[in-house]
């Protein structure tokens, strides 16, 4: 005689929850969202066993990827996200086109050199790290992005909380460290010494990208101190790809075009105004 089976036994639980519990279990998502899709796929395609596992293995593994290079470029703090895709290099002939491009295939950073962009503003320099931060993120390297004020603002506000370690700590983790905009606010003795220190534990540690609308020479009005300035420049030169940005800024040329469309516009409004108050003649 048959004995009822307990509707609470895991023997009658469906395969298909046994399944999506290990599946999760595995941390294998993609595998649980599309193994029934992929299924009546090789059924049609009469795919075998060892296909049907490498159709899921595939997705699983550029679903992964992807994730991994969205989570990259969250945690880099980007204050725009931009790719070289549009960045206008025609408008700025000074800039070695070439260079950047290899520095966007990510081999200086896996062997932790460094990069200093040096141009007036609007040249596109941050653009120019953005985009190779975004490169970066892309090629599965840790990136943090902030701008010279923002990072001695942060640096001196943790060592007053007792927190300057753990900061120098993260910093010295990411294998690459973009900081903006060095030279457009000069630092107190204290943030220089800060700053010089990020810096120097990076020195072959870590690649370090730094943009900056002074020549070198002037630094020293940054840093205020001739013997800190030399030291770092030191450190950050002695492994370095140079992008040198001189042309116009884009933002003035953005403006100026924008000036003579409204201009233009303008001068249509009053050329039609013009026709319409003469009276057709009877």
């Amino acid at each position: 005689m048959t004995m009822p089976q307990d509707p609470t036994s895991p023997t009658i639980v469906a395969p298909q929850v046994l399944l999506g519990n290990h599946l999760k279990a595995l941390k294998l998502p993609t595998f649980a969202r599309e193994y029934e899709k992929v299924a009546m796929e090789s059924a049609r395609d009469s795919a075998d066993y060892p296909r049907y596992l490498l159709r899921l293995c595939e997705l699983e593994r550029i679903d992964r990827e992807r994730r991994n290079v969205e989570r990259r470029i969250r945690q880099a703090r980007f204050s725009q996200v931009k790719s070289l895709d549009t960045f206008d290099f025609a408008a700025q002939p000074s800039l070695n086109k070439s260079l950047v491009l290899e520095l966007a295939r990510g081999e200086w950073i896996e062997k932790r050199q460094n990069c200093i962009a040096l141009g007036p503003s609007g040249t596109g320099k941050t653009h120019v790290a953005l985009a190779l931060g975004l490169a970066a993120c892309q090629k599965g390297h840790s990136v943090a992005f902030t701008t010279a004020a923002a990072l001695v603002h942060e640096l001196m506000e943790a060592r007053d909380e007792r927190r300057l370690r753990a900061l120098q700590k993260h910093l010295n983790t990411v294998k690459l460290l973009i900081v903006d905009e060095l030279g457009y606010v000069p630092f107190t003795a204290v943030g220089s010494e800060l700053l010089f220190e990020v810096f120097s534990q990076r020195y072959e540690r870590g690649a370090t990208l730094v943009t900056s609308n002074l020549p070198f020479d002037e630094w020293t009005s940054v840093f205020g101190s001739e013997r800190l300035t030399g030291a770092l420049l030191d450190r950050l030169t002695h492994h370095v790809h140079i992008l040198e940005m001189n042309g116009d800024s884009f933002r003035l040329a953005a403006s100026k075009k924008a000036q003579r469309r409204s201009g233009h516009a303008a001068n249509l409004a009053a050329k039609a105004t013009s026709q319409g108050d003469v009276e057709p003649k009877l």
